[in-house]
């Protein structure tokens, strides 16, 4: 249980990167060590030679286990320069980690559908991506995207603040909205990891 938020900030070119770290294991709810994993991804050309490093920004909301093993069972496969970003996700990424979790025995498949159990927000450069449970991928159009159990009271803080509070610092858009939600949910704590995302 949790909830992930992310922010784009164009006046200032970067992306709010919030979550909070409240886990859950049946009536038992304790504090996890981050929800939000940077990864290195190697950008390479034709003949496999590496022409830049970049990162990818990975916040979960679902089971723990995913978290843990993406941070320390899982390396970023290679993007090809010639590839887009939603194509990398789908045929690289998130089929390398799908593999994981499969032959680890940690998801599975109903009705021949991958399910994941899990909500996953990325960032890459500018954009906000969220993945669905099954590993399906929309590229976020709007200024922000949350998942977790705490979306619904986010997204009323969030749009609250954009809109009648225009000139409040992003950073602290985010900070209320992740607090609203600790504070009004069983689901979510106010113990709060933000991470500021600048790109070009």
């Amino acid at each position: 249980m949790t909830v992930i938020i992310a922010l784009k900030d164009k006046k200032n070119k970067r992306i709010i990167f919030g979550s909070d770290r409240q886990y859950s294991q049946g009536i038992i709810k304790g504090v996890c060590k981050n929800k939000i994993i940077t990864k290195k991804v190697n950008i390479i050309d034709a003949y496999y030679n590496e022409l830049d490093t970049r990162e990818i920004h990975i916040g979960l909301a679902g089971p723990g286990f995913i978290a843990e093993i993406i941070e320390y069972n899982f390396t970023a496969p290679d993007m090809n320069e010639k590839q887009t970003f939603m194509e990398y996700l789908y045929d690289e990424f998130l089929e390398e980690l799908r593999q994981i979790l499969i032959d680890k025995k940690l998801s599975g498949t109903s009705n021949e559908v991958f399910k994941s159990g899990s909500n996953i927000l990325i960032v890459f450069d500018d954009e906000i991506y969220e993945i669905f449970s099954n590993f399906s991928v929309s590229k976020i159009p709007d200024e922000y995207a949350v998942a977790g159990a705490g979306f619904e009271i986010a997204i009323g803080s969030l749009y609250t603040n954009l809109h009648y509070h225009p000139d409040l610092d992003r950073v602290e858009v985010v900070r209320q909205a992740l607090t609203t939600c600790g504070v009004n949910t069983i689901y979510c704590d106010t113990n709060l990891d933000i991470k500021t995302i600048d790109y070009i």
